[in-house]
């Protein structure tokens, strides 16, 4: 525990720290830009940073000029493949949400869900599955585990590897992941799901909405981890790093675990070029 809250106190203030190893879990998307910068700022500061990067990927392409070092492994899909599941959940997010009743939202979130997990499930195959791959990740001494949870088994391998695990986020759909694993409490009568659109100024029908809402993900989510089962029994980290700032969230009840460290994946902005005006 002291060694995470080493690297917490590095994450959040960038305070001297002993320096470590760490293993990152691969991700996707913006989850990538915004862990990619907060890896900088770890070597920054002495720290060693592995990460693992699939051969099916559409952003954390390996770059000779990247300063952590990359650890591929093999998975059984395309980036192709990858690339059909982003777009089928940003049309549906962009076209069809805003169209559809609670129903319709519940059964189409579970039907990309649990697309997407099939697929993340062939990510696990590829590093859990390999032996030569963990017997690497056991020699190399790791003492702290990274991951953005949008993929699962990272827990599984920081447990394999007995390493402490640390989450990083904005939030997940309902705050899901955040309630079911974290233990965060999220009263419905008063904190607004995330993407239910709602606000803290709720009215009773809208409560109830909310409620709803809730509902409908929990059952979603305990409907689809049962999927990685034989992976591991249940979700875990000791701290929660949430990349936003509290004082943006809408009041409610936090666990001592969460930290915020809202900005940490920002950069200075980059002047603009000079464009010359002709009349």
């Amino acid at each position: 525990m002291r060694l995470v809250v080493c690297f917490l106190s590095l994450l959040i203030v960038f305070s001297p720290a002993e320096c470590g190893n760490v293993l990152v879990w691969f991700t996707e998307g913006s989850h990538w830009i915004n862990l990619k910068i907060v890896l900088e700022r770890l070597i920054d500061k002495g720290h060693d940073v592995t990460v693992l990067v699939p051969d099916a990927s559409l952003f954390m392409q390996a770059k000779e000029s990247d300063r952590f070092s990359y650890q591929p492994f093999n998975v059984s899909l395309s980036a192709q493949d990858v690339e059909a599941s982003f777009e089928d959940f940003l049309h549906f997010s962009m076209y069809e949400m805003e169209h559809l009743n609670l129903l319709q939202i519940h059964i189409k979130f579970y039907q990309l869900f649990s697309k997407d997990l099939d697929l993340s499930l062939k990510y696990c195959d590829g590093v859990l599955k390999s032996v030569e791959l963990m017997d690497k990740l056991q020699h190399g001494k790791f003492d702290v585990m990274l991951a953005d949870p949008i993929y699962p088994c990272s827990e599984a391998l920081a447990e394999k590897l007995n390493i402490p695990f640390i989450y990083t986020l904005r939030f997940s759909i309902a705050h899901t992941f955040e309630r079911l694993c974290g233990q965060m409490p999220a009263p419905p009568s008063f904190v607004p799901g995330a993407m239910s659109k709602l606000t803290d100024k709720m009215s009773f029908t809208e409560r109830i909405i909310n409620m709803l809402f809730y509902l409908s993900q929990d059952a979603l989510a305990v409907s689809l981890w049962k999927k990685i089962d034989n992976y591991y029994t249940e979700y875990f980290a000791d701290i929660w790093l949430i990349r936003t700032y509290w004082d943006f969230e809408f009041p409610r009840p936090f666990l001592p675990n969460i930290k915020f460290v809202g900005g940490l994946h920002c950069t200075p902005a980059k002047p603009l070029p000079e464009v010359g005006l002709s009349l």
